[in-house]
């Protein structure tokens, strides 16, 4: 494939993954939030409540990850042209 539609591709990707991140992130401010209004609960319900706040900064974990990766890649191919 010609270098130059590689870097296009991974731009066009980049962009999914910075929205990704954006949407998770924005999660997380969400669940703090929530997490400041929110009254204790049953033992029950703290689990559940804790268990989103911990999956919800995975998500953004994850999606920093995929956003480094394809940084990374664009700076290779934008080497390589």
């Amino acid at each position: 494939m010609n270098k130059i539609v590689e870097l296009k591709n991974a731009v066009a990707q980049l962009e999914i993954e910075v929205a990704a991140l954006t949407d998770a992130e924005r999660e997380v401010a969400n669940w703090d939030y929530s997490d400041l209004q929110r009254q204790d609960g049953s033992s029950a319900q703290d689990e559940r409540h804790e268990r989103l706040g911990r999956n919800a900064r995975e998500r953004v974990w994850q999606a920093r990850q995929k956003v480094n990766l394809q940084k990374d890649l664009i700076a290779k191919l934008t080497s390589a042209i």
